[in-house]
């Protein structure tokens, strides 16, 4: 009896076990729900996931788009650099753009710089003038000094300390170019015909061109004195006033010219040739000869074809100087068909009272002069 009472105790236990072990139908259905839940929800995560790479991927392709418009950007930005660098060069008379020496010469391209040069005796040098006598030092008022246009440029042959209009001064020197504000020729000296020759041309030219003049010049030399041989002769027999203007050349104007224009030809093209002289030397016979002498070993120097380039030549006061018009004759004609050689008039100039150099007013017209003549023959 004992022996069924506990199958029948260990029967039940079973049974209970078996029952408690399996869950109700609410609870199955709860567990799958919970179930199919829990994998939606990983299915959305891994959807999450994904989208989420896929944004990475967004943000890092637009990362790139934003480094190749910001590239973009800056090579727009270089252009638009490059075309106001283009508008400056075209647009060189701006006045909110200041502009250097140095800058110019990147401007202004070579064929647009116009270079001249000039040589002769103390009218090319341009004296003083102070209580209508002439002195040696710069005694030019303002007014002559003031808005020169820096498109005119004059390569300082003698370096010093040039004063400039209002008590300014600049300290120039040899082989550099600056705004050609007077004195050019050295630094006591005054208006020379190059000054309103220079602004002259500029005035009547498009903005587009840039005029340069080299000037060298001794007071009372005569016309051996400019010659590519033979100068230091010359000078060492002259007095000491003169020795010592020469001496600023190194006793030889001709190479000094030469060797200037040599470095200014690297930026711009010598289109023509100035004289002052005053007919010193011409007793000795064949002056318009030597003069052409000169011309031609310029020319050659330079490594200019033969009668390229005009040369104009100024009379001395009084308009009469029969050496200097017989010049034109002894150059010949250039390959157009023009004269190489032209006088300039002094007619109707003004001088101080030695009756040899001109007032400023005298340097100016006669500058303008040999302005008008170059513009007729060039421009």
């Amino acid at each position: 009896m004992e022996r069924f009472l506990v199958f029948f105790t260990i029967l039940g236990s079973l049974f209970v076990f078996a029952c408690s072990s399996k869950n109700s139908p609410e609870e199955e259905h709860y567990l799958s729900s919970s179930s199919e839940e829990i994998s939606s929800s990983s299915r959305e995560i891994s959807s999450s996931s994904e989208k989420v790479s896929s944004s990475s991927k967004e943000v890092s392709s637009s990362s790139e788009e934003l480094d190749l418009s910001s590239s973009s950007v800056e090579a727009s930005s270089s252009s638009l650099v490059i075309s106001s660098s283009s508008s400056v060069a075209k647009s060189s008379s701006s006045s909110s753009v200041q502009v250097s020496s140095s800058s110019l010469v990147e401007i202004y391209p070579k064929e647009s710089f116009h270079i001249y040069l000039a040589f002769g005796q103390s009218n090319m040098e341009g004296q003083c003038s102070q209580s209508n006598s002439v002195v040696y030092n710069d005694v030019l008022p303002d007014s002559y000094k003031e808005n020169v246009d820096s498109r005119f440029q004059v390569m300082t042959a003698v370096a010093g300390n040039y004063k400039l209009a209002k008590n300014g001064s600049q300290n120039r020197e040899q082989g550099k170019w600056y705004t050609a504000v007077p004195p050019l020729v050295r630094s006591n000296l005054c208006l020379s015909p190059v000054d309103y020759f220079g602004r002259t041309i500029v005035a009547n030219t498009p903005s587009n061109i840039k005029v340069g003049i080299i000037v060298v010049a001794v007071g009372g030399a005569a016309i051996e004195g400019f010659g590519k041989t033979g100068s230091e002769n010359y000078y060492s027999t002259q007095e000491s006033w003169m020795k010592n203007t020469a001496a600023n050349y190194n006793n030889n104007p001709y190479k000094r010219l030469v060797d200037l224009a040599k470095e200014a030809q690297k930026e711009g093209v010598i289109k023509g040739i100035l004289m002052h002289q005053g007919e010193s030397g011409a007793a000795s016979g064949s002056y318009s000869q030597k003069v052409k002498a000169i011309y031609d070993n310029i020319l050659t120097d330079l490594e200019l074809s033969a009668n390229s380039i005009p040369f104009l030549a100024g009379q001395a006061y009084g308009n009469n100087n029969s050496n200097i018009s017989s010049i034109p004759g002894a150059m010949g004609k250039m390959p157009n068909g023009e004269n190489v050689g032209y006088v300039i008039s002094s007619q109707g100039l003004t001088a101080v009272s030695d009756n040899l150099h001109f007032t400023y007013e005298g340097y100016k017209t006669l500058g303008e002069r040999y302005g008008q003549k170059m513009l007729e023959l060039l421009y």
